[in-house]
């Protein structure tokens, strides 16, 4: 038999770990065998040793003195290291401690199993020793004496004397204090053995006994206490009252040891003992010049509750040691206790928040409550009501508002969905370290709630709200801070989560004020109240209550808020746009969800910024897509309702969103998708849609047609959605009998202004067109249209055919009929083809791609956009609009590029006998001059472009005629004040550019310029002043006709230039004589011929005036006498 037992001690106990120590008292079976002693014959023959004495273990007892002083000298070796003394310590090496320990330990037990041995014969012990008491109680006064010398230890040894090298660590304290563990146990256990076996029974000594088991019980809560009191508050949750396994252990065998004792006798239990003991602690008077330890105690509640948390844990092992935790059956409450710590801590300041340290201390024993209350023990409320009265005067104090982690986002900046998430999360999540004392409370409420409420047993909740809502009334929280509201909110909302939802949200709405009534001042305030009302709406959601009962309260509130343009209004709106999204997520559009449109939607969609339109836009268009489900799968009320509040609210405001470009640059395609399910809808419940004044019919002709649509993306797109719609293409095919043509514009408008936003939409629209019969006509092969599918400039490809087309039709009959039907096609035109071109976006490729789709309309379409009968038609709208604007002087960069194409296009025009068209010509060429003839880095010469030279290369030669003669009607004139017309240099520039670069021009346009031009650039030269421009331009003209290659070659040409000349000079003799010798001398250095063959006609003209005695014959005289001297002298230097 192993009379040898001892604590075998694992260092400092880790809060996680609750294995016993296998080789420790009670994994050896110690409590059970005090508790039931089996029995044991020993033989006369056995001995043992004690104290190094070898005696027979039936008599050893007998000579029980002396084995006392024997354990007393050896207790006094321990007792000596109590304190640290070098010289003892220099010693210590030649005593083994732990051999102390066990032949004390020998001795005791052999006497416990000694007197198990004889049971009912103590009393014949008695009679063979009469001493025999009085030697026991001997032993008992030694072991107390020992027990007290506790006090004696210093704080420190509670601390360093626990190892992890166990009974093998040869520190003196180290023995020192585990003989005192041992010894506390060994006292109880052979005090309990020796009077269940003495003449009268332990009942009879139950006080004695107690008092030995309230004492061991003093003894280890002041070892806790010295603990406790040099700890930081930080560290209390972490730390534990055991400063050592065995400490733990000790404290586990008393209370297993004491509950079956007090199951068995009906003593005291073991918490009666704590009890007593911290009651001596709570009740203490601080001035009281008591010596007890207890009074020494600076935070007696905290330290009281962290001793009954620790100890109630104790009871999750089970008789074996085995650790069930919370599941254990020996468990045992103690709330009578914990009531007590805490009505001691309200009434010494936790109320009134007088403590220095109130919150850094709450934050310690709400968990420490937490664990046991919700997760230990029955339940029951006192311990919330308690520790509600700590908080609800302090509500104003920012508890939520000064913790760290995720939740220190400012409240201004928390969302609804926050608020509610924030408390959900509170309840759910066991990690509290960052959490403020309130916040803990209330995970405690929320944790408690969760666990314990049930509708068919409100017994708990009706208490709690009962404590709850009597500390509230309107007028409390309207006055309230920012911060008061904001813990109101969190305990309101930590309620409805996890009790009767329904009630507290009731409640919480009446008291919270009016959230329509705000300022500036209190702006941020009536924000927060609002997110509080907001997430009652969020808890009706996930809870899937009917909103029917609240929706007006918020609904009459949101009317109003909207029409304000302050930013409390604007924040206050965004808050209920997240939360009305976050309801109509779902597919379930019941339980009154429809309630929640209003007037509001309309007002919120004109004003809102982009950002809130789009999350709203999303939202109507899901609940729209629900409600289109639901009504294949389910014809119920709900749908109808829903559909009804749709067409209410929100049907007119989409169809509005398209006038505002800033808004469908963003949106364009949830506007679309709103508008297609509008229609379709209107399709299948005409009824409905007409019952708001809508229909189908309207509602495509609308977007799908109305020049007011600002961005063609709405339009592209909402065909796109329409056109993979079959039923609907014939439904509305029967509404609306110009389907086909709204079409093919829609096409051509989104080729045009839509160019390389979205190809693939683009290709729905011409994949529909190329089935019309009128499309299909238009290209002659099956190559020509597998070449207008393939290729990305389609519509420029459908102008060329449209033209080849025209060209093979017989009849005059057919070509009109045909232009009608081009002219449809590209109805007005002209009010959307510049919608997506700005003065800074004159230079993008979308802007040129324009405007060459409007040069090759006209290159090759002229002849069927124009009409003579109809003075604004397209034709003409459309260059006034896009070439001739007098409004955007920016587009002639864009038109100059095609200019070529414009005047070449009215080429197949009959503008010669149409006045209307050559004022058209005229006011091209006044408006692009200076755009096509510009000047080079070089001053004195002019860059012509290419787009104005090309109408002299490609055009027809009566056609450029035409334009000369206009040219030189309109800005070959001089005024009465001898002004010429300002582009009339620009004009003389091209003429001058045509003669000289002749190898790239016909021979008819010299011809041209000679027949038409010549006489009018003379005429203007003998009307201008002296030194006017247009006298050397005029000079250089000749001179470069007289160079042309062409005139050289013709003689022709020579002829008729001659005969112009001629002409001209004879008609300009009689306007100003002197301008026009002046001419000729100009002319004679270039072409001598010339002057002489003018001279015969000047003779006969001089003869002619001094025949008839002219006044200026004489001055005409002396004029050809110069001009004939400068020809003599010029032929005699040739």
């Amino acid at each position: 038999m192993d009379f040898c037992l001892t604590f075998n001690c694992n260092g400092k106990v880790n809060l996680n770990d609750w294995e016993l120590d296998k080789n420790g008292l009670f994994s050896r079976g110690e409590v059970e065998k005090v508790l039931y002693p089996q029995d044991e014959c020993l033989s006369s023959e056995k001995n043992i040793q004690l104290f190094n004495y070898t005696v027979p273990f039936t008599t050893a007892l007998l000579d029980l003195k002396h084995f006392n002083k024997c354990m007393n000298m050896q207790l006094k070796i321990l007792s000596r290291h109590e304190t640290y003394n070098q010289v003892l310590s220099s010693k210590a090496d030649d005593i083994d401690f732990y051999y102390v320990r066990c032949i004390i330990s020998e001795f005791i037990l052999y006497i416990r199993i000694y007197l198990n041995s004889i049971k009912g014969n103590y009393q014949s012990l008695q009679v063979i020793n009469e001493n025999i008491e009085e030697e026991f109680n001997e032993l008992f006064v030694i072991i107390k004496h020992f027990l007290e010398r506790i006090h004696n230890i210093p704080d420190t040894t509670f601390h360093y004397a626990p190892s992890k090298l166990g009974n093998q660590c040869t520190q003196p304290e180290y023995h020192m204090y585990h003989m005192h563990i041992e010894l506390r146990w060994f006292f109880i256990s052979l005090m309990y053995t020796k009077h269940i076996y003495s003449q009268y029974s332990i009942e009879n000594h139950l006080d004695e006994f107690e008092n030995v088991q309230a004492m061991i019980i003093n003894d280890l809560i002041y070892i806790s206490l010295k603990i406790f009191e040099t700890m930081p508050l930080t560290q209390i949750q972490q730390k534990t009252p055991y400063n050592c396994t065995c400490i733990r252990e000790l404290w586990l065998m008393l209370q297993i040891f004491i509950d079956s004792l007090s199951d068995r006798m009906k003593s005291k239990s073991f918490w009666e003992y704590i009890n007593e003991c911290i009651n001596r602690l709570l009740n203490r008077n601080v001035s009281n010049n008591n010596k007890d330890f207890l009074t020494l105690c600076k935070n007696s509640e905290l330290f009281c509750l962290w001793i009954v948390h620790h100890l109630s844990l104790l009871y999750g092992y089970n008789s074996d040691g085995i650790y069930l935790g919370s599941k254990c059956s020996r468990i045992r409450p103690n709330y009578e206790q914990v009531e007590r710590i805490l009505k001691t801590y309200i009434s010494k300041g936790g109320k009134d928040g007088e403590r220095d340290e109130i919150d850094e201390e709450l934050c310690i024993m709400i968990p420490l409550l937490n664990t046991i209350v919700t997760n230990w023990w029955h339940p029951q409320v006192s311990i919330i009501s308690l520790l509600w009265d700590c908080f609800h005067k302090r509500l104003d104090e920012p508890f939520l508002l000064q913790v760290s982690g995720p939740w220190t986002l400012s409240v201004e900046k928390k969302t609804t969905m926050d608020l509610l998430k924030q408390v959900k999360d509170r309840i759910t999540n066991t990690e509290c370290i960052k959490e403020s004392s309130y916040g803990m409370f209330l995970r405690l409420l929320g944790s408690f709630l969760r666990i314990n409420y049930n509708n068919n047993d409100t017994k708990h909740w009706n208490q709690i709200k009962g404590r709850i809502y009597s500390k509230f009334s309107k007028g409390k929280v309207e006055e309230f801070s920012t911060t008061g509201l904001y813990n109101f909110l969190s305990l309101f909302l930590t309620l409805a989560v996890t009790a009767d939802t329904t009630n507290v949200c009731s409640v919480m709405l009446d008291l919270l004020p009016l959230s329509k009534e705000y300022n500036n001042e209190n702006g941020k305030k009536h924000n927060l109240i609002w997110k509080g009302k907001l997430t009652v709406l969020l808890l009706y959601n996930d809870l899937k209550l009917n909103l029917a009962n609240i929706a007006s309260l918020y609904i009459n509130t949101v009317n109003i808020i909207c029409c304000r343009k302050d930013d409390t209004s604007r924040i206050m709106m965004n808050n209920f746009i997240d939360v009305f999204s976050t309801i109509l997520s779902s597919t379930n559009i019941g339980l009154g969800k429809y309630l929640l449109f209003s007037g509001w939607i309309d007002r919120y969609l004109l004003e809102c910024s982009n950002k809130m339109v789009g999350t709203l836009m999303k939202v109507l268009i899901n609940v729209f897509e629900s409600c289109i489900y639901l009504a294949k799968t389910s014809n119920t009320g709900d749908v109808e309702q829903m559909l009804d509040a749709l067409w209410c609210y929100v049907a007119s405001r989409v169809r509005q969103l398209v006038f505002d470009p800033a808004l469908t640059n963003v949106h364009f395609e949830d506007i679309s998708k709103l508008a297609v399910l509008f229609t379709l809808e209107a399709l299948k419940n005409p009824a409905t849609a007409k019952k708001y004044k809508h229909s189908a019919t309207t509602l495509f002709q609308h977007f799908a047609s109305s020049v007011i649509v600002k961005d063609i993306r709405i339009t592209r797109h909402y065909l796109t959605l329409i056109l993979k719609q079959d039923q609907a293409i014939q439904d509305l095919k029967k509404e609306i009998k110009n389907f086909d043509t709204i079409i093919i514009q829609a096409w051509i408008k989104c080729s045009i202004i839509g160019h390389d936003t979205n190809r693939n939409e683009i290709k729905v629209l011409q994949n529909y067109i190329l089935q019309l019969e009128d499309i299909q006509k238009i290209f002659e092969t099956s190559n020509d249209i597998q070449e207008f599918q393939n290729n990305d400039e389609s519509i420029l490809m459908f102008i060329m055919h449209s033209m080849k087309k025209r060209s093979t039709l017989k009849t005059e009959q057919e070509r009109i009929q045909y232009d009608i039907k081009w002219r449809l096609y590209f109805n007005h035109l002209e009010k959307w083809i510049l919608l997506p071109i700005m003065e800074e976006t004159k230079d993008s490729e979308l802007a040129l791609w324009i405007y060459r789709c409007i040069g090759t309309l006209i290159l090759c379409t002229s002849i069927m956009l124009y009409s003579k009968n109809q003075p604004n038609n397209i034709f003409k709208t459309l260059l006034n609009k896009t070439i001739l604007s007098v409004e955007h002087n920016f587009l002639k960069n864009l038109g100059k590029k095609t200019f070529s194409m414009i005047l070449l296009g009215m080429e197949t025009l009959n503008v010669k006998s149409d006045i209307s068209l050559q004022v058209l010509i005229r006011d091209l060429f006044d408006q692009y001059m200076p755009f096509l003839i510009i000047p080079t880095t070089n001053a004195n010469t002019f860059k012509v472009s290419d787009s104005l030279l090309k109408c002299f290369k490609d055009a027809k030669a009566d056609y450029i005629r035409l334009i000369l003669e206009i040219l030189m009607t309109n800005f070959f004139n001089v005024s009465n004040d001898n002004m010429m017309h300002k582009h009339f240099y620009l004009v003389m520039i091209l003429l001058q550019n045509l003669l000289k670069d002749e190898i790239n021009y016909a021979c008819h346009i010299v011809e041209s310029i000679i027949v038409i031009c010549t006489s009018y650039i003379i005429g203007c030269y003998v009307k201008v002043h002296d030194h006017h421009p247009h006298k050397q331009q005029t000079i250089d003209f000749i001179n470069n006709i007289i160079r042309n290659r062409y005139y050289k070659e013709n003689n022709s040409l020579q002829d008729k230039f001659y005969n112009i000349i001629s002409s001209s000079v004879k008609k300009s003799l009689i306007i100003n004589q002197h301008n026009t010798f002046e001419l000729l001398r100009s002319i004679l250095p270039i072409s001598t011929e010339m002057v002489q063959f003018l001279s015969p006609e000047l003779e006969y003209t001089l003869n002619d005036l001094e025949i008839h005695r002219r006044p200026n014959a004489a001055s005409f005289r002396y004029c050809w006498n110069q001009l004939r001297n400068l020809m003599k002298s010029n032929m005699t230097n040739h």
